[in-house]
Protein backbone atom coordinates (compact mmCIF):
# COMPACT_ATOMS: atom_id res chain seq x y z
CA UNK A 1 0.00 0.00 0.00
CA UNK A 2 1.49 3.37 -1.03
CA UNK A 3 2.42 6.18 1.36
CA UNK A 4 0.99 9.66 0.73
CA UNK A 5 3.32 12.32 2.24
CA UNK A 6 1.84 15.72 3.13
CA UNK A 7 3.35 19.07 4.07
CA UNK A 8 2.36 20.82 7.27
CA UNK A 9 -0.31 22.77 5.42
CA UNK A 10 -1.76 19.55 4.01
CA UNK A 11 -0.36 19.80 0.52
CA UNK A 12 0.79 16.51 -0.98
CA UNK A 13 4.55 16.27 -1.43
CA UNK A 14 4.92 12.75 -2.81
CA UNK A 15 3.23 9.35 -3.15
CA UNK A 16 5.69 6.52 -2.41
CA UNK A 17 4.92 3.06 -3.73
CA UNK A 18 5.83 -0.13 -1.89
CA UNK A 19 9.46 -1.28 -2.09
CA UNK A 20 10.55 1.92 -3.89
CA UNK A 21 12.29 5.16 -3.04
CA UNK A 22 11.18 8.72 -3.91
CA UNK A 23 13.72 11.50 -4.52
CA UNK A 24 11.42 14.32 -5.63
CA UNK A 25 12.82 16.42 -2.76
CA UNK A 26 16.26 16.77 -1.21
CA UNK A 27 15.37 13.90 1.18
CA UNK A 28 14.96 10.25 0.21
CA UNK A 29 11.52 8.77 1.02
CA UNK A 30 11.30 4.96 1.44
CA UNK A 31 8.33 2.81 0.41
CA UNK A 32 6.97 -0.07 2.48
CA UNK A 33 9.24 -3.18 2.55
CA UNK A 34 12.15 -1.37 0.79
CA UNK A 35 15.28 -3.46 1.28
CA UNK A 36 18.28 -1.68 2.75
CA UNK A 37 16.20 1.17 4.15
CA UNK A 38 18.66 1.90 6.97
CA UNK A 39 21.30 3.77 4.97
CA UNK A 40 19.07 6.33 3.15
CA UNK A 41 16.97 6.84 6.27
CA UNK A 42 20.03 7.68 8.38
CA UNK A 43 21.44 9.89 5.62
CA UNK A 44 18.20 11.89 5.80
CA UNK A 45 18.89 12.49 9.50
CA UNK A 46 22.43 13.70 8.67
CA UNK A 47 21.12 16.11 6.02
CA UNK A 48 18.66 17.57 8.48
CA UNK A 49 21.27 17.72 11.22
CA UNK A 50 23.73 19.67 9.05
CA UNK A 51 21.03 21.71 7.23
CA UNK A 52 22.19 20.37 3.83
CA UNK A 53 25.66 21.88 4.38
CA UNK A 54 27.32 22.38 0.98
CA UNK A 55 28.92 25.02 -1.24
CA UNK A 56 25.87 24.84 -3.56
CA UNK A 57 22.21 25.02 -2.55
CA UNK A 58 19.88 22.02 -2.60
CA UNK A 59 18.33 21.50 -6.01
CA UNK A 60 14.80 20.42 -4.94
CA UNK A 61 13.97 22.69 -2.00
CA UNK A 62 10.63 23.09 -0.26
CA UNK A 63 9.38 26.36 1.18
CA UNK A 64 10.94 26.85 4.61
CA UNK A 65 13.90 24.56 3.92
CA UNK A 66 17.17 25.62 5.55
CA UNK A 67 20.56 25.37 3.83
CA UNK A 68 23.95 26.07 5.38
CA UNK A 69 26.26 27.67 2.80
CA UNK A 70 29.57 26.10 3.76
CA UNK A 71 31.51 28.42 1.42
CA UNK A 72 30.32 31.67 3.03
CA UNK A 73 29.53 30.14 6.45
CA UNK A 74 25.94 31.40 6.36
CA UNK A 75 22.45 30.05 7.03
CA UNK A 76 19.94 30.44 4.19
CA UNK A 77 16.24 29.67 3.86
CA UNK A 78 14.02 29.02 0.84
CA UNK A 79 10.96 31.30 0.50
CA UNK A 80 9.38 29.23 -2.29
CA UNK A 81 11.04 31.42 -4.95
CA UNK A 82 14.69 31.91 -3.99
CA UNK A 83 17.28 31.34 -1.31
CA UNK A 84 17.71 34.20 1.16
CA UNK A 85 20.56 34.54 3.63
CA UNK A 86 20.17 35.02 7.36
CA UNK A 87 22.80 37.25 8.97
CA UNK A 88 24.71 35.69 11.81
CA UNK A 89 24.62 37.66 15.05
CA UNK A 90 27.55 37.66 17.46
CA UNK A 91 27.01 39.02 20.97
CA UNK A 92 30.28 40.14 22.54
CA UNK A 93 31.89 42.97 24.50
CA UNK A 94 34.86 43.03 22.08
CA UNK A 95 35.08 43.25 18.31
CA UNK A 96 34.87 39.64 17.02
CA UNK A 97 36.37 40.44 13.63
CA UNK A 98 38.83 37.75 12.58
CA UNK A 99 41.44 38.88 10.04
CA UNK A 100 42.35 35.34 9.00
CA UNK A 101 38.69 34.32 8.70
CA UNK A 102 36.69 37.53 8.18
CA UNK A 103 32.91 37.33 8.50
CA UNK A 104 30.92 37.76 5.28
CA UNK A 105 29.27 41.10 4.54
CA UNK A 106 25.99 41.46 6.40
CA UNK A 107 26.95 39.57 9.55
CA UNK A 108 25.99 41.40 12.72
CA UNK A 109 27.76 42.04 16.01
CA UNK A 110 25.96 43.31 19.06
CA UNK A 111 28.35 45.10 21.40
CA UNK A 112 26.90 44.09 24.75
CA UNK A 113 29.17 46.55 26.58
CA UNK A 114 28.04 49.68 24.72
CA UNK A 115 24.60 48.41 23.58
CA UNK A 116 25.44 49.12 19.93
CA UNK A 117 24.80 47.15 16.74
CA UNK A 118 27.47 46.75 14.03
CA UNK A 119 27.38 45.17 10.55
CA UNK A 120 30.29 43.57 8.70
CA UNK A 121 31.28 44.95 5.29
CA UNK A 122 33.76 42.13 4.75
CA UNK A 123 36.67 44.23 5.99
CA UNK A 124 35.44 45.48 9.37
CA UNK A 125 32.39 45.96 11.54
CA UNK A 126 30.68 49.30 10.88
CA UNK A 127 28.44 50.98 13.44
CA UNK A 128 24.74 50.95 12.68
CA UNK A 129 23.68 52.61 15.92
CA UNK A 130 22.86 54.06 18.24
CA UNK A 131 25.65 56.70 18.47
CA UNK A 132 27.17 57.29 21.86
CA UNK A 133 29.24 60.00 23.53
CA UNK A 134 30.14 62.98 21.29
CA UNK A 135 28.47 61.26 18.33
CA UNK A 136 25.10 62.04 19.86
CA UNK A 137 25.94 65.75 20.14
CA UNK A 138 26.94 66.67 16.59
CA UNK A 139 26.56 65.32 13.11
CA UNK A 140 25.06 65.63 9.63
CA UNK A 141 21.64 64.04 9.48
CA UNK A 142 19.29 63.40 6.62
CA UNK A 143 15.91 65.10 6.87
CA UNK A 144 13.19 66.65 4.76
CA UNK A 145 10.58 69.40 4.58
CA UNK A 146 7.53 69.70 2.39
CA UNK A 147 7.23 72.32 -0.32
CA UNK A 148 4.12 74.35 0.36
CA UNK A 149 3.54 74.55 -3.40
CA UNK A 150 3.57 70.77 -3.83
CA UNK A 151 1.65 69.55 -0.81
CA UNK A 152 2.45 66.03 0.26
CA UNK A 153 5.79 65.83 -1.56
CA UNK A 154 8.78 65.55 0.77
CA UNK A 155 11.99 67.24 -0.36
CA UNK A 156 15.07 65.80 1.29
CA UNK A 157 18.03 67.76 2.61
CA UNK A 158 20.85 67.41 5.14
CA UNK A 159 20.99 69.17 8.50
CA UNK A 160 24.04 69.95 10.63
CA UNK A 161 22.91 69.26 14.18
CA UNK A 162 24.71 70.06 17.43
CA UNK A 163 22.80 68.69 20.38
CA UNK A 164 19.22 69.64 19.60
CA UNK A 165 20.16 72.73 17.57
CA UNK A 166 20.18 72.81 13.77
CA UNK A 167 22.96 75.18 12.66
CA UNK A 168 22.85 74.62 8.89
CA UNK A 169 20.68 73.05 6.22
CA UNK A 170 22.11 71.87 2.89
CA UNK A 171 19.68 71.53 0.00
CA UNK A 172 20.07 70.70 -3.68
CA UNK A 173 17.12 72.88 -4.66
CA UNK A 174 15.13 75.95 -3.64
CA UNK A 175 11.60 75.70 -2.30
CA UNK A 176 9.12 77.29 0.13
CA UNK A 177 8.61 75.57 3.48
CA UNK A 178 5.85 75.69 6.05
CA UNK A 179 6.10 78.33 8.76
CA UNK A 180 6.17 75.58 11.37
CA UNK A 181 9.46 74.31 9.93
CA UNK A 182 10.90 77.82 9.82
CA UNK A 183 9.98 78.31 13.50
CA UNK A 184 11.62 75.02 14.45
CA UNK A 185 14.80 75.71 12.45
CA UNK A 186 15.35 79.52 12.21
CA UNK A 187 17.48 79.26 9.06
CA UNK A 188 15.16 80.12 6.19
CA UNK A 189 14.73 83.62 4.80
CA UNK A 190 12.02 85.99 5.93
CA UNK A 191 9.74 85.54 2.96
CA UNK A 192 6.09 84.63 3.18
CA UNK A 193 6.21 81.70 3.09
CA UNK A 194 9.81 81.15 4.30
CA UNK A 195 12.21 79.81 1.67
CA UNK A 196 15.00 77.26 1.76
CA UNK A 197 17.76 78.15 -0.71
CA UNK A 198 19.92 75.84 -2.79
CA UNK A 199 23.31 75.28 -1.15
CA UNK A 200 24.24 75.88 2.49
CA UNK A 201 21.71 77.79 4.60
CA UNK A 202 23.32 79.08 7.83
CA UNK A 203 21.46 79.86 11.02
CA UNK A 204 21.91 83.48 12.09
CA UNK A 205 22.37 84.75 8.54
CA UNK A 206 20.48 87.85 7.52
CA UNK A 207 16.92 86.71 6.85
CA UNK A 208 16.60 88.85 3.72
CA UNK A 209 20.07 89.00 2.15
CA UNK A 210 21.59 85.77 3.45
CA UNK A 211 24.73 87.66 4.57
CA UNK A 212 26.31 86.01 7.60
CA UNK A 213 27.31 89.31 9.24
CA UNK A 214 27.17 92.98 8.30
CA UNK A 215 29.39 95.82 9.38
CA UNK A 216 29.99 99.52 8.85
CA UNK A 217 33.76 100.23 9.06
CA UNK A 218 33.09 103.97 9.12
CA UNK A 219 31.21 103.74 12.43
CA UNK A 220 32.79 100.49 13.64
CA UNK A 221 29.33 99.02 14.19
CA UNK A 222 28.88 95.30 13.63
CA UNK A 223 25.82 93.12 13.66
CA UNK A 224 25.55 90.17 16.01
CA UNK A 225 25.51 86.54 14.95
CA UNK A 226 28.69 86.37 12.87
CA UNK A 227 28.85 83.00 11.15
CA UNK A 228 32.15 83.05 9.27
CA UNK A 229 35.22 84.01 11.25
CA UNK A 230 38.83 84.37 10.05
CA UNK A 231 40.60 85.43 6.89
CA UNK A 232 37.61 85.07 4.61
CA UNK A 233 35.51 87.41 6.73
CA UNK A 234 38.03 89.92 8.07
CA UNK A 235 41.01 90.23 5.72
CA UNK A 236 39.00 92.87 3.86
CA UNK A 237 35.81 94.59 4.95
CA UNK A 238 34.25 94.80 1.50
CA UNK A 239 31.52 97.40 1.20
CA UNK A 240 30.77 97.46 -2.51
CA UNK A 241 31.85 96.20 -5.90
CA UNK A 242 31.61 98.01 -9.24
CA UNK A 243 32.33 97.05 -12.82
CA UNK A 244 35.12 99.63 -13.04
CA UNK A 245 36.80 99.70 -9.64
CA UNK A 246 36.21 96.19 -8.31
CA UNK A 247 35.81 95.86 -4.56
CA UNK A 248 35.97 98.99 -2.41
CA UNK A 249 37.10 98.33 1.13
CA UNK A 250 38.23 100.03 4.32
CA UNK A 251 41.58 99.05 5.78
CA UNK A 252 41.85 98.61 9.58
CA UNK A 253 38.40 100.13 10.06
CA UNK A 254 39.61 103.51 8.87
CA UNK A 255 37.10 105.79 7.26
CA UNK A 256 39.15 105.73 4.05
CA UNK A 257 37.96 103.51 1.23
CA UNK A 258 40.37 101.91 -1.21
CA UNK A 259 39.89 99.97 -4.46
CA UNK A 260 40.93 96.35 -4.99
CA UNK A 261 41.92 95.32 -8.52
CA UNK A 262 40.45 92.11 -9.86
CA UNK A 263 40.84 90.01 -12.98
CA UNK A 264 38.10 88.95 -15.34
CA UNK A 265 38.49 86.58 -18.30
CA UNK A 266 36.96 87.95 -21.49
CA UNK A 267 35.89 86.26 -24.70
CA UNK A 268 39.24 86.96 -26.34
CA UNK A 269 40.98 84.96 -23.62
CA UNK A 270 42.40 88.02 -21.88
CA UNK A 271 42.07 88.65 -18.17
CA UNK A 272 41.08 92.29 -17.88
CA UNK A 273 39.93 95.00 -15.49
CA UNK A 274 38.89 98.43 -16.71
CA UNK A 275 39.72 101.96 -15.52
CA UNK A 276 42.71 103.02 -13.44
CA UNK A 277 42.68 99.98 -11.15
CA UNK A 278 42.89 97.27 -13.79
CA UNK A 279 45.25 94.74 -15.26
CA UNK A 280 45.27 93.09 -18.67
CA UNK A 281 46.85 89.64 -19.03
CA UNK A 282 46.99 87.71 -22.29
CA UNK A 283 48.06 84.08 -21.66
CA UNK A 284 48.79 83.52 -25.37
CA UNK A 285 51.69 85.99 -25.50
CA UNK A 286 52.24 86.17 -21.73
CA UNK A 287 51.72 89.95 -21.66
CA UNK A 288 50.66 91.71 -18.48
CA UNK A 289 49.54 95.33 -18.86
CA UNK A 290 48.29 98.03 -16.54
CA UNK A 291 47.45 101.69 -16.99
CA UNK A 292 50.00 102.78 -14.36
CA UNK A 293 52.99 101.10 -12.76
CA UNK A 294 55.21 102.20 -9.90
CA UNK A 295 58.09 99.96 -8.91
CA UNK A 296 61.46 98.62 -10.01
CA UNK A 297 62.00 96.96 -13.40
CA UNK A 298 65.16 94.90 -13.69
CA UNK A 299 65.03 94.13 -17.40
CA UNK A 300 63.38 95.15 -20.68
CA UNK A 301 62.40 93.08 -23.71
CA UNK A 302 63.33 95.74 -26.31
CA UNK A 303 66.36 97.98 -26.74
CA UNK A 304 65.56 101.67 -27.08
CA UNK A 305 64.21 104.70 -25.23
CA UNK A 306 61.58 106.57 -27.22
CA UNK A 307 59.13 109.44 -26.88
CA UNK A 308 55.89 110.34 -28.64
CA UNK A 309 55.84 113.45 -30.89
CA UNK A 310 53.04 114.74 -33.09
CA UNK A 311 53.89 114.23 -36.78
CA UNK A 312 52.40 115.84 -39.87
CA UNK A 313 51.83 112.43 -41.48
CA UNK A 314 51.97 108.69 -40.74
CA UNK A 315 55.55 107.41 -41.08
CA UNK A 316 56.95 103.88 -41.32
CA UNK A 317 59.35 102.33 -38.82
CA UNK A 318 62.92 103.53 -39.38
CA UNK A 319 61.95 106.77 -41.13
CA UNK A 320 64.26 109.62 -40.04
CA UNK A 321 62.35 112.66 -38.76
CA UNK A 322 63.36 116.22 -37.94
CA UNK A 323 61.81 118.95 -35.82
CA UNK A 324 59.62 121.14 -38.03
CA UNK A 325 56.69 121.09 -40.42
CA UNK A 326 53.09 121.85 -39.59
CA UNK A 327 53.27 119.73 -36.41
CA UNK A 328 56.13 118.93 -34.05
CA UNK A 329 58.08 116.69 -36.44
CA UNK A 330 58.28 115.98 -40.14
CA UNK A 331 60.33 113.85 -42.57
CA UNK A 332 64.01 114.74 -43.15
CA UNK A 333 64.95 116.05 -46.62
CA UNK A 334 68.38 117.76 -46.16
CA UNK A 335 71.86 116.37 -45.81
CA UNK A 336 73.24 116.59 -42.23
CA UNK A 337 70.20 118.49 -40.95
CA UNK A 338 70.88 119.71 -37.38
CA UNK A 339 67.14 119.64 -36.68
CA UNK A 340 67.23 115.83 -36.71
CA UNK A 341 65.39 114.11 -33.82
CA UNK A 342 65.74 110.43 -34.80
CA UNK A 343 64.14 107.42 -36.57
CA UNK A 344 60.63 106.11 -35.85
CA UNK A 345 60.93 103.29 -33.31
CA UNK A 346 59.48 99.82 -33.88
CA UNK A 347 59.27 98.37 -30.31
CA UNK A 348 60.40 100.86 -27.66
CA UNK A 349 61.71 99.39 -24.42
CA UNK A 350 60.73 102.52 -22.51
CA UNK A 351 57.95 104.74 -23.85
CA UNK A 352 57.88 108.35 -22.69
CA UNK A 353 55.03 110.80 -23.12
CA UNK A 354 52.80 107.79 -23.79
CA UNK A 355 49.55 109.69 -23.24
CA UNK A 356 50.38 112.48 -25.72
CA UNK A 357 48.43 110.63 -28.41
CA UNK A 358 47.63 107.05 -29.12
CA UNK A 359 47.25 106.91 -32.90
CA UNK A 360 49.87 106.67 -35.69
CA UNK A 361 50.10 110.46 -36.00
CA UNK A 362 52.03 110.43 -32.69
CA UNK A 363 54.87 107.98 -33.41
CA UNK A 364 57.48 106.94 -30.90
CA UNK A 365 60.84 108.40 -31.97
CA UNK A 366 63.99 106.69 -30.75
CA UNK A 367 66.18 108.96 -28.62
CA UNK A 368 68.65 106.34 -27.31
CA UNK A 369 69.48 102.71 -27.95
CA UNK A 370 69.29 100.18 -30.78
CA UNK A 371 66.64 100.65 -33.52
CA UNK A 372 66.11 99.89 -37.22
CA UNK A 373 66.77 102.88 -39.49
CA UNK A 374 66.28 103.57 -43.19
CA UNK A 375 69.63 104.17 -44.94
CA UNK A 376 71.03 104.88 -48.42
CA UNK A 377 74.47 104.31 -49.85
CA UNK A 378 77.44 102.29 -48.71
CA UNK A 379 77.73 102.08 -44.93
CA UNK A 380 80.24 100.24 -42.75
CA UNK A 381 79.86 99.21 -39.13
CA UNK A 382 80.71 102.10 -36.85
CA UNK A 383 80.05 104.84 -39.43
CA UNK A 384 78.53 108.05 -38.13
CA UNK A 385 75.07 108.53 -39.63
CA UNK A 386 73.38 111.81 -40.59
CA UNK A 387 70.28 112.75 -42.58
CA UNK A 388 70.43 112.50 -46.35
CA UNK A 389 68.78 114.42 -49.15
CA UNK A 390 66.51 111.44 -49.73
CA UNK A 391 63.39 111.99 -47.57
CA UNK A 392 63.46 109.94 -44.38
CA UNK A 393 66.81 108.20 -45.03
CA UNK A 394 70.11 108.38 -43.19
CA UNK A 395 73.53 108.14 -44.81
CA UNK A 396 77.17 107.84 -43.78
CA UNK A 397 78.73 111.10 -42.58
CA UNK A 398 81.33 112.87 -44.71
CA UNK A 399 83.17 113.88 -41.54
CA UNK A 400 82.67 117.66 -41.60
CA UNK A 401 79.11 117.92 -40.27
CA UNK A 402 78.03 119.81 -37.15
CA UNK A 403 77.84 117.57 -34.07
CA UNK A 404 74.12 118.34 -33.72
CA UNK A 405 73.41 116.62 -37.03
CA UNK A 406 74.52 113.13 -35.88
CA UNK A 407 71.75 110.48 -35.67
CA UNK A 408 73.87 107.58 -34.41
CA UNK A 409 76.33 104.85 -35.39
CA UNK A 410 75.83 101.95 -37.79
CA UNK A 411 75.74 98.46 -36.25
CA UNK A 412 75.64 96.71 -39.64
CA UNK A 413 77.21 97.01 -43.08
CA UNK A 414 75.10 98.11 -46.02
CA UNK A 415 75.85 98.13 -49.75
CA UNK A 416 74.74 100.76 -52.20
CA UNK A 417 71.05 101.53 -52.59
CA UNK A 418 68.19 101.84 -50.13
CA UNK A 419 67.72 99.59 -47.10
CA UNK A 420 67.15 99.26 -43.36
CA UNK A 421 69.90 98.44 -40.85
CA UNK A 422 70.26 98.38 -37.07
CA UNK A 423 71.85 101.53 -35.66
CA UNK A 424 72.80 102.84 -32.22
CA UNK A 425 71.10 106.17 -31.52
CA UNK A 426 73.48 108.38 -29.48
Amino acid sequence: MAYILNKTNGAIVATVQDATIDQSTDLTFLGRNYAGYGEPQNENFIKLLENFANTTPPTKPLEGEIWYDSSNKRINFYDSKEWKSVSNLVVSETDPFNVSNPPPSGNLWYNSLEDQLFASNGSEYVLIGPPIGADTQAGWRGSYEEDVNTIGISIYNIKAVIGSDVVAVVSNQEYDVYQSSANKYPIYDAGNPPRLHKGINLIGANATTGVSATSDPATNVYSSGTILWGTAAHALYANSATSTAGFVYSENNENVYKPVAFLNTTSDHKATVSMDFGLTYNPYNNYLKTTRFEGLATSALYADLAERYEADAIYETGTVLVIGGEKEVTISTLYADTRVIGPVSKNPAYMMNSEAGTDETHPYIALKGRVPCKVIGTINKGDILVTSAHPGYATASGGNEHVGAIIGKALENHSEGFGIIEILVV
